[in-house]
């Protein structure tokens, strides 16, 4: 479990980026770099943004302060660890996040990107 949460942590990090108040599109090269060091396949990094960082994350999106320098990864991981006990919003917030995440322009751009990178 330590070995996947090592290769989680930054993962989740750099896709809680996707939620920041600012211009997100600035945070793409970071971001890409760290999903490509991940060994991760696209379609695993897309489940974890699906279930995991926006489910924790979704609220800052319409949070008129938001995030807008980062989120802190104590707060990101209890977030996701947290999702026992939020079941209910957070199997809404999935089902949400299955919707939107595939048709995120942000997300379709951060996914050619690491093609193109890998």
């Amino acid at each position: 479990m330590s070995a996947d949460l090592a290769t989680r942590r930054p993962v989740w990090l750099a896709l809680s980026t996707m939620f920041l108040n600012a211009d997100v599109a600035l945070t793409r090269d970071a971001r890409v770099q760290v999903l490509a060091a991940s060994g991760l396949a696209v379609s695993a990094l897309e489940h974890i943004l699906i279930h995991e960082v926006y489910p924790a994350c979704w609220a800052k999106l319409s949070d008129p302060a938001g995030e807008a320098q980062g989120f802190d990864p104590a707060w990101l991981e209890a977030r996701i660890f947290a999702r026992g006990t939020l079941t209910a919003n957070w199997d809404a917030l999935e089902e949400l996040a299955q919707i939107a995440v595939p048709h995120s322009d942000e997300w379709q751009a951060t996914k050619a990107a690491l093609e193109t990178r890998r």
